[in-house]
């Protein structure tokens, strides 16, 4: 059982890192979004095969990783366009993929529009994030908000989303050893804005602890909370902005902040109950 739940969460972490740093620093920003698209629907695989269960009919859920593939291949398409044209262009084509082939459960046309329209609003913020220059921070608030669905998925019974969303956390933990891979020109950006959208989505729509439809969207968007308090601020000349202090505060304001989002995961998981969840 152990097996089955450490080696497809690790394994792609460690295979997405050991590619990466393999290849050149200039190198990484490029091929990170094919490989990181490769490395999850590898995870669905390997995890079939530990619990010796290949599925005998297509669900719903078996889109993420599809779509996930298919926007690494995209996004590596779209880093070779104009900057100028990528900027816009690029977020539009994956909102559109994520959008029209995001078709959840109970999930009607306007549901997949706002999906595709938050895939869009995310993509283009990671691009500007990335283009920031804040280095390890934008993989650092991606690895956070992975992490957070992880429970979140547990809790509303989807093991397997809670397995990728675990997996989501160890290839952005390969960003954060890896920095290069966030060039603002690069797919790796284009695929972030993807992954924690579909992620929050997806649980949502198979969440039967029904948590509020606001702290899936908040775990999903708490990068930009992470990333907006800790980056760094210049200092104004002839004073003392004590940094240790500033990032001190800055920590325990985001501290707060997760566990405010995860409360009622928390309560939920640790409450008795009678009638528990089934996993799939």
């Amino acid at each position: 059982m152990l097996a089955e739940l450490l080696v497809p969460i690790f394994l792609p972490g460690i295979a997405f890192l050991a590619i990466l740093l393999v290849l050149k620093p200039d190198h990484r920003g490029r091929w990170s979004a094919p490989v990181g698209g490769f490395v999850l629907p590898l995870a669905t695989l390997v995890g079939f095969g530990y619990e010796g269960a290949w599925p005998s009919s297509f669900s719903d859920w078996h889109r993420l990783p599809l779509i996930l593939g298919a926007a690494g291949l995209l996004s590596a398409g779209l880093d070779w366009l104009p900057s100028s044209v990528r900027r816009w262009f690029a977020p539009l084509a994956l909102g559109a993929l994520a959008g029209g082939f995001g078709a959840f459960p109970d999930m009607d046309i306007p549901a997949q529009c706002l999906l595709g329209l938050s895939v869009v609003v995310s993509v283009k913020w990671w691009m500007l994030a990335s283009a920031a220059t804040l280095g390890r921070l934008v993989g650092l608030g991606a690895w956070a908000s992975c992490v957070a669905l992880a429970p979140m998925a547990l809790d509303g019974g989807f093991t397997t989303l809670m397995i990728l969303s675990a997996s989501g956390a160890t290839i952005t933990g390969a960003l954060v050893l890896a920095p290069q891979s966030l060039t603002p020109s690069g797919g790796g950006a284009m695929l972030l804005g993807v992954l924690l959208p579909l992620l929050a989505w997806c649980g949502w729509s198979y969440d039967y602890a029904e948590a509020p439809w606001w702290q899936w969207a908040g775990v999903a968007g708490l990068p930009v909370g992470i990333i907006v308090f800790f980056d760094p601020l210049p200092s104004v000349e002839g004073q003392n902005r004590r940094p240790w202090l500033s990032g001190m505060i800055r920590a325990v304001f985001v501290v707060v902040l997760i566990g405010w989002l995860l409360q009622p995961t928390v309560n939920s998981l640790v409450a008795p109950t009678d009638d528990p969840y089934g996993s799939y």
